[in-house]
């Protein structure tokens, strides 16, 4: 079998279970429920494998099962299981692991309530910071962590300066996002020859597609709500990061 669809296929398997774990995040984060406390009126009890709280469809106990759960257990294979194919020979894969499974939560915690927890954007970014630098490090390209900052920076300020202008038109959480995603995509861009345009590159790409697929996703919004004005914007934005991190090799060319 060839190596990198042994990954994609074992990625893939482990999406499934990750899957599990995001749904109770995007169940509980929210309302600020700790993970592992049980709620009266759950449609399902907790599981917990290794004393990680997970709920997979064989524990799920009885009441209606929300095609959400399947939806994000299915999103997180496809995610894990594309980077496994584009990346699976390399270390790289293991932090953008981490960026796959958060993108998921904050998409479907925008798709359901029209914001995006700190409480799942703060902690992903403390973890991804010493996991893009303890990698750049062992593949001896320590200046990609400065690749990373930049990109960062970059995607904070460019949504910061609509959301100053206009508030409803940019949620602050979008802002925040842009700190996780600019932080890999600035990494995947960095180059020795392009240490700044290619971070910056990259974070534009991504803006682009993303204000793209903004613009489908608001018109999708308003057909199945039949509402008009605000939509989630971050899962826009989610997809546009994961499919420019998918074709980084090509594009920082």
């Amino acid at each position: 079998m060839d190596l990198h669809l042994g990954v994609a296929t074992g990625l893939a398997l482990l999406g499934v279970p990750v899957g599990a774990f995001l749904n109770v995040v995007i169940e509980r984060t929210p309302d600020r429920t700790p993970l592992r406390v049980a709620r009266e009126g759950d449609a399902f009890p907790a599981a917990a494998w290794l004393g990680v709280p997970v709920q997979p469809w064989i524990l799920r106990g009885p009441g209606p099962r929300r095609r959400r759960w399947l939806a994000v257990e299915v999103a997180t294979a496809l995610v894990f299981g594309a980077l496994g194919a584009r990346y699976g020979d390399s270390s790289v894969v293991l932090p953008l692991l981490l960026l796959g499974a958060c993108l998921v939560a904050v998409s479907a915690v925008d798709l359901e309530h029209l914001r995006i927890p700190d409480r799942i954007t703060f902690p992903t970014l403390a973890v991804a910071l010493p996991a893009v630098a303890v990698v750049s490090l062992r593949l001896e390209v320590g200046d990609a962590i400065r690749g990373a900052l930049v990109g960062s920076a970059t995607y904070f300020v460019i949504l910061l300066l609509p959301h100053l202008a206009y508030p409803r038109g940019m949620g602050f959480g979008d802002v925040k996002l842009a700190l996780v995603m600019g932080l890999y995509l600035g990494w995947m861009g960095w180059t020795q020859s392009t240490p700044i345009t290619g971070p910056v590159r990259l974070v534009l790409y991504a803006l682009m597609l993303g204000c793209l697929l903004g613009v489908v996703f608001g018109l999708v919004h308003a057909a199945v709500t039949r509402r008009r004005g605000e939509f989630p914007f971050g899962p826009a934005l989610a997809l546009a990061c994961l499919v420019v991190i998918f074709f980084a090799p090509d594009l920082r060319i």
